[in-house]
């Protein structure tokens, strides 16, 4: 312990209270300025009572620190005493912007995120400060690894959309939402390996080619927790030509420092500060680990052997009357590790069946960070609590935030005959949708899935485009706008209620709202409304129908490209969604989550495929009606004046080619032609000229 605060703290304890004064003047003298041990001794005084003098105190230490323009401990101290005070004062938000800047003055986007994010406009400074660090910890030119994709720089960060883009190199940048940065996206730190690759690739291969043990340690070093040989692969594309990895790998993983753990699939390799034997060194984490990191220590030792995974079962289950006591989530996911593991079992069953039977099932769930853990903790109280689960579990339907398990809680309740607790836990979301961000949306979705309870389904009303703008909008729904932005889509809930249900006065209404979001791309807002005018029979026929035609070549190479994502790239994606969920806990699994986007994505695109597949019509070359501009013709142009114009083709949507002059009929520029005749003025590209010949096309 620091003597400042060792000594302060023998003063506290006898509660010498100008003595400790006296010593706070002291520190204040000394350089650097003991700033966090100081906020410790704070701390210690405000929870014995010593408010006021603990204020005072700080107040001083803020002005000394800006005084001897220490603006990183002012800033730090400044934040601390905002924090404690009773009302926000202007001033001190002035003192801690200024100190905030002079901390943040090399950052590019300094100025513009001060301007979006003022502090010192705001009933909430110290959020919007928290806002402000998080965009300029990943400002331009930052080095950042995004999981899943590739390490690279950050090339822009746009304010007003709430996003950054990442170039990963050879690849258009990467899109992240600003509210899945801090869980996708990790700050690269100076020296490490993947830094590296992007500042000083020359020096990295190099070492990696003349030292592969040290530069396997230094992967791993920078790696958050074991990792697989495919991370390991990843992280030197591009440094280690392929065709050396077998050789390089064989005399790398010999560096002793390099443990691994698991077997098959779940092989993992990480790296300890000594060469000290791997089962030793894993069992000393297992002994000096906080209880959640012991779960995962004992996880890693019990994968080593019989005689490791027994002794990880003794380590578990001494202290298991604490944890339930302490945390009842953590010790029911304990208990079910301790159930695989050799002499646990017995102990386990009767551990869960004393949580079961707490009178605090919420409490046990909320700390149950597994999905899978969760569901079983879900079944063993509809078990043991015949007449309390529906409660229980329409209850937890408020909390739960994995649309998967929502389905199948809600599906269970509705069909085990208890859809009144189903529906009186869809009326609080929805009532409160703003305290049920995840859930809300999960419901916003769900209400137009045709297996969907019906209580849910009930839930598609008019009253819901009031709130549908919310998750586009609203910071409480920030790790959901992309599915916020889904629910604008054809056959979702938005459109859906604007065609068959809402007023024109509502759906007018909530076009508008949508129109003032600058987030939402003018596609959607032009989609909506569409619809809108639609609701109110105002649309014109071009727009009500469109004709959907493609040549045969055009149907032939969209059916190959059905057949592909069918028979290939589906089953690909979904056999690597079951290996990433092989991994355990999914809310941090970056890879998963790309994994189920793509596989939505891809699943969307074919289920569109079969769709337009369905209802195209073939263009046959030669056999269009060329008695006027019809789709199948190519159409030759007399200049009225000025420039001559080149002929043109008009075909359908998958045969489309601007630079070979073929154009979609659903065109803007098409559909000023189709229909006209020979000898018709009218205005292409700009300037008018005469339909000088009409031919049919001939493929």
């Amino acid at each position: 312990m620091p003597r400042t605060l060792q000594t302060m703290r023998d003063a506290l304890d006898s509660q010498e209270w100008d003595r400790i004064e006296e010593l706070w003047l002291e520190a204040l003298d000394q350089q650097p300025i003991p700033t966090l041990e100081l906020l410790e001794v704070r701390r210690m005084m405000w929870k014995a009572g010593r408010k006021t003098q603990a204020m005072t105190l700080l107040e001083l230490l803020v002005e000394t620190l800006e005084a001897t323009d220490d603006a990183r401990g002012t800033l730090t101290a400044l934040r601390e005493l905002i924090r404690l005070a009773n009302s926000t004062d202007p001033k001190k938000v002035e003192r801690l912007l200024k100190a905030f800047t002079t901390v943040r003055q090399q950052s590019p986007s300094l100025d513009a995120v001060i301007r979006h994010y003022d502090p010192t406009q705001s009933r909430h400074p110290l959020e919007e400060l928290k806002t402000m660090e998080t965009w300029l910890n990943h400002d331009v030119g930052t080095v950042v690894e995004v999981q899943g994709q590739g390490v690279g720089r950050v090339t822009e960060i746009n304010l007003k959309l709430g996003n950054l883009k990442v170039d990963i190199g050879g690849q258009r940048p990467v899109s992240i939402p600003f509210g899945a940065v801090t869980r996708y996206v990790r700050v690269l730190t100076e020296g490490s390996f993947l830094r590296l690759k992007v500042e000083d690739p020359e020096s990295l291969t190099a070492s990696v080619k003349n030292n592969p043990g040290e530069s396997l340690v230094h992967i791993l070093e920078g790696m958050d927790g074991p990792v697989e040989v495919a991370s390991i692969k990843s992280a030197l594309d591009g440094v280690l030509p392929t065709s050396g990895w077998t050789s390089w790998w064989t005399k790398a993983r010999k560096n002793p420092r390099v443990l691994s753990s698991g077997t098959g699939s779940r092989l993992r390799y990480h790296v300890t500060d000594s060469a000290e034997d791997a089962a030793e060194s894993l069992l000393a984490d297992l002994k000096s680990a906080g209880p959640r990191e012991r779960l995962k220590a004992a996880r890693n030792l019990g994968q080593r052997g019989q005689a490791d995974a027994t002794r990880a079962a003794e380590l578990l289950i001494e202290g298991f009357d604490q944890l339930i006591a302490d945390d009842p989530g953590l010790a029911w996911e304990t208990a079910d590790l301790l159930a695989t593991l050799p002499g646990g079992a017995e102990t386990a069953t009767l551990y869960l069946s004393e949580l079961a039977e707490s009178g605090l099932p919420l409490q046990v769930l909320s700390g149950i960070r597994e999905r899978a853990c969760r569901q079983s903790a879900l079944e063993q109280f509809r078990v043991s609590r015949t007449d309390e689960w529906p409660e229980i579990w329409a209850e937890w339907l408020l909390h739960e935030k994995t649309s998967s398990m929502l389905d199948h809680i809600a599906r269970e309740l509705d069909q085990s005959g208890v859809s009144e607790a189903l529906d009186t836990a869809l009326e609080t979301i929805f009532r409160n949708h703003l305290k049920h961000p995840a859930q809300f949306v999960w419901a916003s979705e769900a209400v137009t899935n045709t297996d969907a309870p019906e209580v849910l389904r009930r839930r598609l009303r008019p009253s819901l485009l009031e709130k549908i703008p919310d998750i586009v909008s609203r910071r409480e729904f920030s790790d959901f706008r992309s599915r916020g932005k889904g629910l604008l889509e054809g056959g979702k809930a938005a459109i859906r209620l604007i065609l068959e249900q809402a007023s024109p006065q509502q759906a007018t209404r909530f076009a508008q709202r949508l129109g003032r979001i600058d987030s939402i791309d003018p596609s959607q807002i032009r989609l909506i409304e569409q619809a809108a005018q639609q609701a109110k029979g105002a649309l014109t026929t071009d727009e009500e129908v469109i004709l959907f035609v493609a040549t045969g070549a055009a149907i032939k190479a969209k059916r190959a490209e059905l057949k592909t994502l069918l028979e290939h790239e589906i089953p690909k994606t979904l056999k690597g969604i079951n290996a990433a969920a092989a991994e355990g806990d999914l809310r941090e699994n970056f890879e998963y989550h790309m994994l189920r986007d793509r596989q939505e994505l891809q699943s969307a695109k074919a289920a569109k495929l079969q769709e337009d597949l369905g209802r195209v019509r073939a263009l046959e070359p030669g056999a269009a009606d060329v008695s006027k501009v019809n789709i199948g013709t190519v159409v030759h142009f007399d200049p009225v004046s000025g420039e001559s114009i080149e002929p043109l083709t008009v075909l359908g949507a998958w045969d489309a080619n601007v630079e070979n002059r073929i154009f979609a009929n659903g065109t803007d520029l098409a559909k000023a032609l189709l229909g006209h005749n020979i000898g018709d003025t009218v205005t292409i590209e700009g300037a008018k000229t005469r339909i000088a010949k009409i031919e049919a096309w001939q493929g």
